[in-house]
């Protein structure tokens, strides 16, 4: 099972059970809900940086 960190709330998620994976300079990321989604896309270089790998 693979899991990833929420780079807006810091969550771990579970690949499978994110809320959706947002694309971002070739980048995935797993973001937990509606709220956390928005965030990142309303500035998304904000969040990458700040990306668990």
């Amino acid at each position: 099972m693979s899991h990833h960190i929420d780079p807006v709330c810091g969550k771990r998620l579970n690949t499978n059970k994110a809320h959706i994976v947002v694309s971002y300079e070739g980048e995935n990321y797993y973001l937990c809900c509606p709220m956390c989604q928005k965030e990142f896309e309303r500035n998304p270089q904000k969040y990458a940086k700040r990306k668990s790998r």
